[in-house]
């Protein structure tokens, strides 16, 4: 008999593995440091300057959020509560990452990712997965099978990054002082999973002393001009009214980056809703990568078309609860209405462009904006105090001063292009 499908194919059944509690309290900690590190990535988006780097950001803060959900679930079935599942696990722990968001620029960033917590966090799920009964925890191990396939692949991608940035002895120098204080202090903290020696006598705040703001200005490298505004183009000007369209995808990095100043700056929300925001936050950036790929695909390089930079102005300007009424019940609500709306855009793209790859991202833009309308009801609905009347005309105020600041200046001409 091949016994290599005895128990399912599953490991470590006749061994007694893990308690129901140990397994609790490890996952407890390793959703814990998922959840610190969907925002430590998501703070960083907006003081990041390298653009490939920001998009990388916007989707390994979504996809470690993804991983806290996961495990917070698992854990209501490990008979832990909800309101437990949520807390804090372990003071020493929480301090360490305090610190990591004061991280000083993409070398600190990168060094205290790929240096120290990505590597102990993936070794913290392989050896849960060593260690736990693989038959009596399966739910657990087919979880942390799947986070460590993402997590590996990740890792490779944050340290091609960091070849990138690290790339002087200055650089070298700064990350290894930076990684080695972030080491001392996981490991005095008992390590991600917190089965090591602890010494939380040295686990005290240094830089963290005051509450984590968002910056309210973007960094940017120079892979992209920058202009006001861009004129609008109607539709029967086909090159340049698909120029402006993919010029519009490629300035929503302004969106997402606005987006880290709900999810880091406000307090008190339900889990479901930081998930929600971070998911919304990546959106947005991929829509900006759309812009990327079909300019690159269209005109061979993608620093053809400018970013805008009216929404700078008015995005980090506004308040959490003003932005987030102003975009989900203002601006996106009102793309849902045909025509113009997103179905248009997408028909354009479809029947007049005919450029299958921005009708397929199109397409995707307009599913994704459903979403986000639908996302904004709900949130709003539990965050704003007032009813329905006072939330649309909170949200009217922010589509006026929208207005008058794209009015400040004039907009400009859309580039020549190559091939015109």
């Amino acid at each position: 008999m091949n016994a290599s499908y005895q128990f399912a194919g599953l490991q470590r059944a006749k061994e007694p593995g893990l308690s129901v509690e140990e397994c609790a309290r490890r996952i407890h900690r390793l959703s814990y440091v998922e959840e610190r590190l969907m925002f430590l990535q998501a703070a960083h988006i907006v003081t990041t300057p390298q653009r490939d780097l920001k998009g990388l950001l916007s989707r390994l803060q979504y996809e470690d959020g993804l991983h806290a959900d996961l495990l917070k679930n698992r854990l209501t079935e490990l008979r832990l509560s909800k309101a437990k599942s949520n807390s804090v696990p372990n003071d020493s722990l929480k301090i360490v990452f305090d610190e990591a968001m004061y991280s000083r620029g993409t070398v600190e960033l990168l060094a205290a990712l790929v240096k120290v917590f990505k590597p102990a966090l993936l070794e913290a799920y392989r050896n849960y997965v060593r260690q736990t009964n693989g038959l009596a925890d399966y739910e657990s191990v087919r979880l942390m099978r799947q986070i460590i396939a993402e997590e590996e692949e990740t890792l490779g991608l944050l340290e091609a990054a960091y070849e990138d940035v690290v790339n002087t002895p200055e650089d070298e120098e700064l990350a290894g002082s930076w990684s080695a204080t972030m080491e001392a202090m996981l490991n005095a903290a008992g390590g991600i999973a917190g089965d090591g020696e602890t010494g939380e006598e040295v686990v005290r705040p240094s830089r963290s002393g005051a509450a984590f703001k968002v910056a309210r200005r973007p960094e940017r490298d120079s892979s992209f001009s920058s202009v006001w505004d861009v004129i609008h183009v109607d539709e029967d000007r086909v090159p340049e009214r698909l120029a402006q369209m993919i010029a519009t995808r490629l300035g929503e990095i302004t969106i997402a980056e606005a987006l880290a100043i709900v999810l880091l700056e406000v307090k008190g929300q339900p889990w479901s809703f930081y998930v929600a925001i971070s998911r919304h936050m990546w959106d947005e950036m991929r829509h900006s990568l759309f812009g990327e790929a079909a300019a690159e695909h269209v005109y061979g390089d993608r620093s053809a078309l400018p970013l805008r930079d009216f929404e700078i102005e008015y995005l980090f300007a506004m308040t959490p609860l003003e932005l987030y009424a102003m975009l989900g019940i203002g601006v996106e609500a009102a793309l849902m209405k045909y025509p113009p709306g997103k179905r248009a855009e997408y028909e354009f793209c479809r029947d007049t462009a005919r450029h299958p790859l921005m009708t397929t991202l199109q397409d995707f833009d307009w599913a994704d904006e459903v979403e986000h309308v639908q996302i904004a009801r709900r949130q709003l609905k539990e965050w704003f105090p007032g009813d329905s009347e006072e939330l649309a005309a909170l949200a009217e105020k922010g589509m006026q001063f929208r207005a008058r600041t794209r009015q400040l200046h004039p907009p400009s001409p859309m580039p020549d292009l190559p091939g015109e």
